[in-house]
């Protein structure tokens, strides 16, 4: 039933210099659920060789250690160490995983490498950095606006998840809207109740709930938000009382900042996908 409603085939898990294990667990649970490829993919950034080349490039080394030139060859050992590190603990957690998964080193700009990688079947995971010097880092900043820009959806996921049980959300505008088929996938694999957000005024799409609700057997929530805008303290304010585990949204007319927002307020995962993916099969009946 999942693969009935969602046309994802692959997760791809971006991942820097540390990643939080329960976001790697994630990522296997994901691409379980959804029955996808993972890909691991350790992004390194060629800015930091190129940076390690400049004469009066300077690193602080701490405990004593003082201002000194930034070292090529230690900074390439020391993403070495951290890629295959990062390997080690991918390797562990998909080990249970049904579908392929696999590693790759990634070098060059981040932008790129994203956009090259990624595909409109493919869902890009970016996790949070626990440093809060790594969240407001050039890098990260990057790595996100490159997946926005991508023909990907994208998952933010927070340092810190706060609940791995609970309902799905869908933020939706009308009864069909694309996020109420992806969220209705992950809700049935993961055997949760579905919650719609959505505006006033749904009497009219009822029916289309009730058969989506019959066609999987989900129990379906509808929650009024009143006028969603960019704007995310509408759909917090929805949000207030509920308990979900995830998130799921279009990249229209909510941005990265509004997802980024919610994904820090409520500290669960939210997926962004486009206004226009639809579950397989449904392409060729609209215009």
């Amino acid at each position: 039933m999942p693969a009935e409603l969602h046309s994802f085939r692959r997760l791809v898990l971006g991942l820097q210099s540390s990643a939080p294990d329960p976001a790697m667990r994630l990522a296997v649970e994901m691409a379980e659920l959804l029955d996808l490829d993972l890909l691991g993919l350790f992004l390194e950034d060629a800015s930091l060789r190129d940076l390690a080349g400049i004469p009066f490039a300077r690193e602080f080394r701490l405990l004593g250690g003082g201002w000194h030139s930034l070292d090529l060859d230690r900074l390439v050992h020391d993403l070495e160490v951290a890629a295959r590190g990062m390997e080690r603990s991918f390797t562990q957690a998909a080990r249970s995983l049904s579908k392929r998964s696999q590693f790759e080193v990634m070098r060059g700009r981040v932008a790129e490498a994203i956009t090259s990688i990624s595909n409109t079947g493919d869902i890009v995971m970016i996790v949070e950095p626990t440093s809060a010097a790594d969240r407001v880092s050039g890098q990260f900043s990057w790595l996100v606006e490159a997946a926005f820009r991508s023909a990907a959806a994208v998952m933010l996921v927070p340092s810190r998840i706060v609940r791995t049980k609970g309902p799905i959300v869908a933020v939706a505008m009308t009864g069909d809207h694309p996020t109420i088929a992806a969220a209705a996938a992950i809700a049935v694999a993961a055997k949760e109740t579905l919650i719609v957000i959505g505006p006033g005024g749904w009497d009219r799409e009822k029916p289309r709930i009730a058969q989506l609700a019959a066609k999987t057997g989900l129990t379906i929530q509808h929650v009024t938000a009143g006028d969603l805008s960019p704007d995310p303290t509408v759909c917090l304010k929805a949000m207030g009382h509920l308990q979900e585990r995830l998130v799921v949204m279009t990249h229209l007319p909510f941005d990265g900042a509004t997802t980024s927002a919610i994904a820090s307020a409520r500290q669960v995962p939210v997926l962004v996908i486009e206004p226009e993916r639809l579950p397989p099969g449904e392409g060729a009946s609209r215009t």
